[in-house]
């Protein structure tokens, strides 16, 4: 059985283990980033995820996977541009990877030439999707953009912006990754007053991220992985590291300050602290289990890592931690002897052996005095303290009714980069090139019998009327204002398939939502007459916020259920447990609420990003998700002292006083850590990772001060006792599941309240 005893006493096979796992993983790790896919937003298994796979594999519909922009001096329709336009389209035709290719020169096609002629369109499908479709557009983009003698190629395209997004988190990783280690290393040598120390939890960090980026780059061949996942991964695991080694640290340095040696204070921070971890720990990841049931796969993919993460950290803080802490406490110590000339000669806070005399709080180390003054506060005014703090709370979360949620598109990225100033001309200049917004896919037997023909040149009219729909082409023709405008011509026999007909509803150039999923419902609301099926990208948009918003209350039901089942595991109390859920809603609640004002309205004066009207909702969720797990995190730490404080004495307020005192420097060390590296990831470049982050940071600052400095003591006084009160059916259930436990103790409850 591993115990804390047995890892001690065993030091070189824990490294040795450590050592072949790190090997056994690193060939996974090789290449793997390549397979990363920036894609994955929508939701599968819709409506209109199964047309556009019919539509893929029946209809010979091109993807302008890639759209070049070829400017030149003088007409492109003759001359030398149009030498150089053409031969670039042939040179691009001839890339591998590249599936057909279409442009100006050899369709002849009015949408593909601007008005003053000067500029023109060649469209690009590649083969494959997702990462094999970025990987070709990153081999091939970077040669042909850029001046070409007389004509200036510029790149745009979905596929395109997937790379530049792919590029831009690379690069943001690193940055991030530069600008918040110092941070954290000063947080750490603040927290602990010493040089050595502050080295360790940074370490277990960065083993637990870099296992962690293993696991992520072995699942690609599983499941498509989000390129952002690495950066999420990465911020959330050295915060959770960092955390998790610093409680451990903190309570390692108690032990040795009140007498222990180094070896028997490694084994007793690890049983305590070490506990708290692994139940802290499975509270983040009970909250992220409940992204998986969201069929998207960037939620499924950041949760998957997100899990992995989570899992490294806190078995690398019980497993490998306390071997780094037997070798580097007593050199730390030695460095920093005021951790023993602060507390020489003073007796321990539960009493030495023998004795049971209390030590004064003030002389524990990592006691603060700011959090002791703010708990007797609290719990001498919980009623006046306690609703204030909570006020603040809803006035932030009030936004949060204003709330508009949309899917990211290539808006995300800065407004500065190429690919959206091209994208914004291409949409600009040459409005009639755009594929269909709203391809409906109708199921028939026969496209081409004249009882469907009829039906469908019925059908293609009354959609053509529908305000909004500027114009709809079939196989029948082509209609403008519920009239035909085109008769049926050879090329429209491409919109026959094989028991499938389809119908391109084109919107108005510059339509975005939520005109644009206004039209689709009055689209979907008109009566077909065979069963139809609407694709593209505005219906999956529409489709994927309509899936997540009927499953999260079902994921918000098991998020709670799952982080009260395991506060109630370690503290034995109802109503502690329900509290702490209740103020991490609250909280949660605020922290959405102060990003609909920042990134739905832009009114906040934060730049760097486009103001969309709308919510990106899969960093909502994720948000939501890992701030649950930490604000519950550091209420496990609050609540392990507050408890082993209230079992000593059966003094509910002083315990309070204690438990915040002894935890205040923890919790404010270990919520900076989280804001700074969060803060690190809202530097982003790219407004998605940007959104999380800020929101992680805000939520988890409030968290730390409002909720855990002021409701907490507030509520804990006003329950007094009842905090621990437990039925006797679960008390029972709880010793039968955890025979150890204290659930069968006596608590010096009243009889009324056992």
């Amino acid at each position: 059985m591993l115990t804390a005893k047995w890892i001690l006493g065993h030091p070189c096979r824990i490294l040795a283990m450590v050592a072949v796992l790190g090997l056994a993983l690193l060939p996974v790790t090789i290449g793997g980033f390549s397979r990363l896919t920036p894609s994955g937003f929508t939701a599968t298994g819709t409506e209109s995820d199964r047309a556009d796979h019919v539509i893929e594999e029946q209809f010979d519909e091109p993807s302008a996977d890639l759209i070049f922009l070829v400017s030149g001096r003088t007409s492109m329709k003759y001359g030398d541009a149009a030498v150089a336009g053409r031969a670039l389209a042939r040179s691009v035709a001839g890339q591998p990877g590249v599936a057909q290719v279409w442009s100006y020169w050899d369709t002849a096609s009015p949408a593909l030439l601007s008005a003053d002629e000067r500029n023109a369109l060649i469209g690009v499908e590649l083969i494959g999707k997702g990462a094999q479709a970025v990987k070709t557009a990153q081999r091939i983009v970077p040669g042909l953009v850029g001046n070409h003698g007389e004509v200036t190629v510029a790149a745009a395209g979905p596929v395109w912006s997937n790379a530049e997004a792919v590029r831009l988190s690379r690069e943001d990783l690193r940055t991030a990754e530069l600008a918040a280690a110092p941070f954290v290393l000063l947080i750490l040598m603040v927290a602990l007053r010493s040089v050595a120390l502050a080295l360790l939890p940074m370490v277990i960090g960065v083993v637990s991220v870099s296992a962690t980026l293993a696991v992520l780059n072995g699942l690609t061949f599983v499941m498509p992985v989000s390129v952002f996942a690495v950066n999420v991964t990465a911020a959330l695991g050295f915060g959770l590291s960092v955390d998790y080694g610093l409680l451990v640290m903190m309570r390692c340095r108690e032990e040795m300050a009140l007498g222990e040696g180094v070896a028997e204070a490694v084994v007793l921070a690890v049983r305590s602290a070490g506990r708290a971890v692994l139940f802290s720990a499975a509270t983040v990841i009970a909250c992220l289990v409940t992204l998986l049931i969201f069929p998207v796969p960037f939620l499924r993919s950041l949760a998957a890592g997100g899990i992995a993460v989570v899992t490294f950290a806190a078995l690398t803080t019980v497993l490998v931690y306390p071997v780094l802490l037997r070798f580097s406490l007593l050199p730390a110590a030695r460095f920093d002897r005021r951790l023993f000339d602060r507390v020489r000669g003073t007796l321990p806070l539960r009493g030495r052996k023998g004795s049971d005399t209390p030590q004064e709080i003030s002389t524990v180390p990592g006691y603060s005095r700011v959090w002791a003054w703010l708990g007797n506060a609290a719990t001498r005014r919980p009623v006046l303290l306690g609703a204030s703090a909570a006020v603040l709370l809803l006035g932030c979360a009030m936004p949060l009714s204003k709330a508009q949620f949309g899917i990211a598109d290539e808006r995300v990225l800065p407004e500065s980069t190429q690919v959206r100033k091209t994208g914004e001309r291409v949409r600009t200049e040459f409005p009639d090139a755009a594929g269909a917004e709203l391809p409906i896919v109708l199921s028939v037997a026969d496209p081409r019998a004249a009882g469907v023909t009829a039906n469908v040149d019925r059908y293609a009219r009354r959609l053509s009327s529908v305000d909004g729909v500027a114009r709809v082409d079939t196989i029948t023709g082509s209609y403008r204002g519920g009239s035909r405008v085109t008769p049926p011509n050879p090329a429209l026999q491409r919109f026959a398939g094989e028991g499938a007909l389809l119908l391109d509803v084109r919107m108005p150039p510059g339509s975005q939502p939520p005109a644009s999923e206004r039209l689709l419902d009055q689209i979907r609301a008109l009566p077909a007459f065979t069963p139809r099926m609407v694709g593209g990208t505005t219906a999956r948009t529409a489709d994927t916020k309509t899936e997540l918003s009927r499953r999260v209350p079902l994921a918000a039901l098991l998020a709670g259920a799952s982080a009260l089942l395991v506060v109630l595991s370690f503290t034995g109390g109802l109503f502690v447990s329900f509290k702490t859920v209740a103020l991490a809603a609250l909280s949660l609640s605020a922290g959405v609420g102060c990003m609909v004002p920042v990134f739905q309205e832009g009114n906040a004066g934060m730049t760097g990003f486009t103001v969309t009207g709308q919510l990106e909702i899969s960093m909502l969720l994720l948000m939501v998700c890992i701030a649950l797990g930490l604000s519950v995190d550091y209420e496990v730490f609050l609540l392990a002292r507050i408890k082993e404080q209230y079992r000593a004495t059966g003094d509910s307020r002083s315990s309070i006083v204690h438990g915040m005192a002894c935890t205040g420097r923890l919790i404010s060390a270990s919520s900076l850590v989280v804001v700074t590296t969060m803060s690190a990831l809202a530097m982003s470049r790219v407004t998605s990772l940007k959104l999380l982050g800020t929101g992680l940071a805000l939520t988890v600052l409030l968290d730390a001060t409002l909720v855990r400095a002021l409701l907490v003591p507030a509520a804990m006084q006003l329950a007094g006792r009842a905090n621990w009160w437990l039925p006797d059916w679960l008390r029972h259930i709880r010793y039968r599941i955890r025979p150890d436990s204290d659930a069968m103790q006596e608590w010096s409850f009243p009889d009324n309240l056992r």
